[in-house]
């Protein structure tokens, strides 16, 4: 595996440092964060990150954007990838939590080419630089956030579910095991996280999906193992979710 660790150079004064990283299969980089923002590119492989705010599914060819001191938990499965650590001040994107973006052919070939510059950097490399930000700050959100309540009780089943999903689990069970009405429950669950149980249900198999499919496990090994009754039903929600088939998702990316 090469990795170098952000926070060995993260003091530099380069506004932005660019490394090149090949994780070990299934790799889990455990809690941290970092002063700078960083944007997470997965050439190949797939990477859950976690947060406190959600969790985050990133396929191939997509990137992640991880504001500065926002803790951090990242699974990688088959993964290689270009990080870029930006110095707040330079900031390309004012959200404050995480997002998934899209990377376009331009991006992509910016961000294969940054770890190889080296300092100190003539004007063509601080202008390689400065599209990339640029790149960056017009690249297209995808909605792949599965956002996590922050409710103790709410957030434990939560947690437990991403664990072990079923797409069965229903409000009525939920509640009973809170001992609350069901109409309170779905209540206080749509506030935290803006949109119903059912529906956060379905994103979250959709999404942790996308680990098992990247790890060649069939989709109907995938299917049972949530808890469908059939194949086809995972696929026909896994198309409404996603725009395509599993089989054909990681082809288009």
């Amino acid at each position: 595996m090469k990795q170098i660790s952000i926070h060995s150079i993260e003091h530099l004064e380069q506004a932005i440092i660019a490394i090149d990283t090949q994780y070990a299969d299934f790799y889990i980089l455990d809690w941290h964060s970092h002063l700078r923002g960083q944007l997470l590119y997965g050439a190949e492989g797939v990477i859950h990150i976690e947060t406190p705010h959600g969790n985050w599914i990133i396929p191939p060819e997509r990137a992640v954007w991880i504001p500065p001191n926002v803790p951090h938990k990242l699974k990688m499965y088959q993964v290689r990838t270009c990080s870029l650590y930006i110095e707040a001040s330079q900031s390309p994107r004012a959200i404050e939590q995480c997002s998934v973006l899209s990377v376009s052919p331009l991006l992509r070939q910016l961000l294969l080419k940054a770890p190889e510059l080296k300092q100190p950097f003539s004007h063509h490399d601080t202008l390689i630089f400065d599209l990339i930000l640029c790149e960056i700050a017009n690249a297209e959100e995808i909605q792949l956030h599965l956002p996590l309540p922050t409710h103790p009780l709410l957030l434990k089943i939560c947690q437990d579910f991403i664990q072990t999903p079923n797409i069965h689990l229903s409000p009525e069970q939920i509640a009973s095991q809170l001992n609350m009405s069901e109409r309170h429950f779905s209540r206080i669950f749509k506030q935290e996280v803006g949109m119903s149980f059912s529906k956060w249900r379905q994103h979250a198999c959709v999404l942790l999906s996308l680990e098992k499919i990247i790890q060649n496990q069939s989709i109907q090994n995938i299917a049972f193992e949530f808890g469908f009754q059939n194949p086809a039903a995972f696929t026909t929600m896994f198309h409404r979710i996603l725009g395509v088939s599993p089989s054909r998702y990681f082809k288009n990316c």
